[in-house]
């Protein structure tokens, strides 16, 4: 009854026509909000309709305490049902392709994702994206990321390397990082000048990842990638104690948060009985970000991390980075991600867009031609 009134192409880019049914019919109701109670949206209305549609049509994502096998395979279910309800559908167009990566005698499955053609990263000068999903390190796969992976080589005109890193409690955290770590040992040895055109992208978790990843890198004197963009990173593990703030974010809550960190260190581990030589092998160090390349941050308002997040992002200006935060207002975890449904989260991806085709501007030195002039909305600067 309603289709005849939602955009068909949100209609087309979509696969849940419902979830449009409803950003629409409360997008409008919040246009009409102000008449009836002003001051009741401090938001655009489109982003406050996605806020609500995550609460009005998915549970609050939860993990039991218990731990339980049963419990985790709950908590990736009901985590892949929204994410593949809010990412845009896959086009025909776009290619995915799967291979295995060697590194002495550990094998890393990637993904390689692009529009129309795939070609051999290892020997052409195309830009490349090197992408970190999120999912708490319990949950992430092609199936669901590839919508969104999709949406980012089009924008961006890149070949996104989609690593499925092994996830926990399967396997020990130790080895998830031990992944990322040689994928980046095999980029750099399959072109020692591979640096000057990728990119780096991680979302939660996977931010948290990345922000390890580099401090790996800098300490073992490795070239570091020409800009890297986080997506309402993980600052570290540690950051959950300092936590005080209540949040109305369905995606991220901070006893999840707990949970899932309670996954990383072990089920039967307290987490007060850590030390700090364990931690070191596996959260990233608090005030260690000398040498990082240029950072695009992002992180909503209504998440729990926003405050540690903005901690951190000091503590990296102090640090003499070029650091960009991009805040989201009245918005959750990994809002950028969401662009479909939100004018804060298209904003942010133009941005983006930008942001990264002047990095690699710099860094291939005209070696690739790489088109700088981005229009971007009047709106969004």
């Amino acid at each position: 009854m309603f289709k005849p009134f939602i955009d068909e192409d949100l209609l087309a880019l979509t696969r849940n026509h419902r979830v449009a049914i409803f950003h629409r019919l409360l997008s409008l109701r919040n246009k009409l909000l102000p008449f009836l109670h002003p001051g009741s949206i401090t938001t655009d209305v489109d982003s406050k309709a996605l806020y609500e549609l995550i609460l009005l049509y998915h549970p609050e994502l939860v993990l039991s305490e218990d731990l339980t096998d049963h419990d985790i395979e709950e908590f990736r279910y009901h985590s892949k049902r929204m994410l593949s309800a809010l990412f845009p559908t896959r086009p025909s167009s776009c290619l995915v392709e799967h291979h295995i990566l060697q590194y002495n005698t550990n094998q890393i499955p990637m993904y390689y994702i692009q529009h129309e053609q795939i070609n051999d990263w290892k020997y052409s000068n195309q830009p490349l994206l090197l992408y970190f999903h999120g999912g708490g390190f319990v949950f992430g796969d092609i199936d669901t990321y590839s919508c969104f992976e999709c949406y980012l080589s089009k924008s961006l005109n890149m070949l996104i390397l989609h690593v499925d890193f092994r996830l926990v409690p399967e396997y020990s955290f130790e080895e998830t990082i031990e992944d990322v770590i040689n994928i980046y040992k095999i980029l750099l040895d399959s072109d020692s000048n591979i640096h000057r055109r990728l990119i780096g992208m991680g979302d939660s978790s996977g931010g948290m990842l990345w922000i390890y990843l580099l401090q790996w890198i800098i300490l073992n004197n490795k070239p570091i990638p020409q800009g890297v963009i986080l997506h309402s990173p993980w600052p570290n593990l540690e950051c959950l104690d300092r936590i005080d703030r209540v949040s109305m974010d369905n995606i991220l809550s901070l006893k999840l948060a707990i949970n899932l960190r309670q996954l990383v260190i072990g089920k039967d581990t307290y987490w007060f009985e850590v030390t700090d030589e364990e931690l070191n092998k596996i959260s990233p160090k608090d005030n260690s970000y000398e040498g990082f390349p240029p950072l695009y941050i992002t992180a909503g308002t209504h998440e729990i991390l926003i405050d540690e997040i903005r901690d951190m992002t000091t503590k990296i200006k102090l640090a003499d980075v070029e650091v960009i935060l991009d805040e989201g207002k009245g918005l959750m975890h990994t809002y950028a991600l969401f662009h479909m449904w939100s004018p804060q989260g298209r904003c942010v991806q133009e941005k983006i867009r930008q942001w990264t085709q002047e990095k690699l501007s710099i860094g291939m030195q005209s070696k690739f031609n790489i088109n700088n002039r981005v229009t971007i909305n009047p709106e969004c600067i």
